[in-house]
């Protein structure tokens, strides 16, 4: 009879669980490693979403506060500026429809409704009548008047500019008259002011060459 040595013959049932356990905790760790993948994958494109979406927001160029930037610019560009002398819209009137003349004569009207306006055009000296609604109306001409010609022709200072000269810094004035002269071989514009209760205002010197302005004694 044959008898035990007492040494325990491995189990072969115990073997196939510890292959089996093996086998199910590779297949955990390889799905955990796989969801972990899936989920920076799914990170990384959430984040390359919101960057294209970021970079697209800033280089559109047409933003919601650009639009509103635009639709909301007004144009400059009115003629002539609120509270400006009057003088300055008759002068634009008469310059806009006669681009070549020279004005040597300003005489506004008792009533204020009309600039009376003489101007040098070519070899002609013509009279002109400017309605302070802009109407410009050809007087009469004068024919070739030599001197006015020469002076309008030797000036620098232009009416418009010897106007703005004479009305610095004198509130409540305004172009009553203005001529181009000659006094003493000196070329100038001899500017008469009215206050705004109708009473005479100062009394001007503009020189035509150098826009300096003197009080006429």
């Amino acid at each position: 009879m044959t008898q035990s040595t007492g040494f325990p013959r491995p189990s072969t049932k115990t073997l196939a669980l510890t292959g089996t356990g093996v086998l199910a905790l590779a297949l955990l760790t390889g799905c955990s490693v796989a969801d972990e993948g899936a989920s920076e994958s799914s990170n990384g494109t959430s984040a390359t979403a919101e960057t294209s979406a970021t970079t697209a927001e800033t280089s559109s160029p047409t933003g919601s506060d650009d639009t509103s930037s635009t639709a909301s610019a007004a144009p400059s560009g009115e003629g002539t500026a609120s509270g400006e002398d009057p003088a300055f819209a008759a002068i634009d009137a008469l310059l806009t429809e006669h681009t070549d003349a020279v004005i040597v004569q300003i005489d506004r009207d008792d009533d204020d409704t009309v600039y009376e306006i003489e101007a040098v055009t070519g070899d002609l000296v013509v009279d002109f009548d400017v309605l302070t609604d802009g109407t410009v109306s050809e007087d009469d001409d004068d024919d070739d008047d030599d001197d006015d010609i020469r002076r309008a022709q030797e000036a620098t200072v232009t009416a418009e500019d010897a106007a703005r000269a004479a009305l610095e810094g004198r509130d409540g004035q305004s172009i009553d008259s203005m001529e181009l002269d000659e006094n003493d071989g000196t070329l100038r514009w001899e500017v008469d002011l009215d206050r705004e209760n109708g009473d005479d205002g100062d009394e001007l010197r503009v020189d035509a060459m150098t826009g300096e302005v003197t009080q006429d004694d």
